[in-house]
């Protein structure tokens, strides 16, 4: 992954790269709206009224993050999320379709956006390889224009084997030139699909819990995976309360630890 700036204002397009790349950079999967932690992860979802979508770019925004992280396909719940008229296609929403990419259009004028292409605790999603070979393709050529990189899934290693993986893996990297990652809780020694060019870490407890872990917690828990795991690693989902001092103590403390492990590619929320 080539090393993935950062402007105050209020909308999308003020995510942007910067001409000579730096690193690392910043996105924040859990944004407080009206008094509740929502997630970047349902940016496009139709669940997601258009005043609480534009309060979740200008929270990011005025935190200074450049990157936005969200799902393009998920079913049932907060993140039901599909292009598709049917659960599976084949017959493309067009309308929806047009929705997204008029919120996704910064990202063909320099805002960074990773779309992530599938959920986690979906199993018959998991187990479909024939909605795969449609849906990957369709999506890496729809969506490359306007992404920085491509998240093949979230927590993906809970429903998809390794195997399953690297296929998609292999389908991207046809379909695009855009760094492939994707996000999961990693463990020293854990099979890693072949192909990766990056890793979005997701800390080992549930992000509710991130203020009850101390910062030397956090660099402990970050120093082993960097030992264990080759890839670029941006570290992600780690406290479900962004604003509070406990985060931004750990947010930072990454950052200075980026000085010296450049392998850190990007941080979870705002220092």
């Amino acid at each position: 992954m080539s090393k993935l700036s950062r402007k105050k204002g209020g909308d999308m397009s003020e995510m942007k790269a910067t001409t000579g790349e730096t690193f690392p950079k910043k996105s924040c999967l859990f944004v407080p709206i009206d008094g509740k932690v929502d997630s970047t992860w349902r940016y496009l979802s139709e669940k997601l009224s258009e005043d609480k979508r534009q309060k979740m770019i200008a929270q990011q925004v005025a935190w200074g993050m450049d990157t936005m992280i969200f799902l393009t396909y998920g079913r049932g719940g907060d993140c039901d999320i599909n292009p598709f008229v049917q659960t599976y296609g084949p017959d493309v929403d067009w309308p929806k379709v047009a929705r997204w990419m008029q919120r996704l259009e910064p990202g063909k004028h320099g805002a960074n956006l990773i779309p992530c292409l599938f959920c986690d605790d979906d199993p018959e999603t998991a187990r479909n390889i024939a909605f795969h070979d449609y849906y990957v393709p369709a999506a890496c050529v729809a969506l490359g224009p306007y992404s920085r990189a491509i998240c093949i899934g979230l927590e993906m290693n809970e429903q998809f084997s390794v195997a399953a993986m690297e296929h998609i893996i292999a389908v991207c990297k046809h379909y695009t030139d855009k760094p492939i990652g994707v996000h999961l809780q990693y463990r020293p020694g854990m099979a890693l699909p072949k192909g990766l060019d990056f890793l979005i870490y997701e800390f080992s407890f549930h992000p509710k819990d991130g203020d009850k872990k101390s910062v030397s917690d956090i660099i402990m828990e970050a120093k082993t995976v960097l030992a264990a795991c080759s890839l670029p690693i941006w570290f992600q989902e780690m406290n479900m309360n962004p604003e509070g001092q406990r985060a931004r103590e750990q947010s930072r403390a990454l950052l200075e630890l980026s000085k010296t492990e450049p392998r850190i590619v990007g941080l979870p929320g705002p220092t």
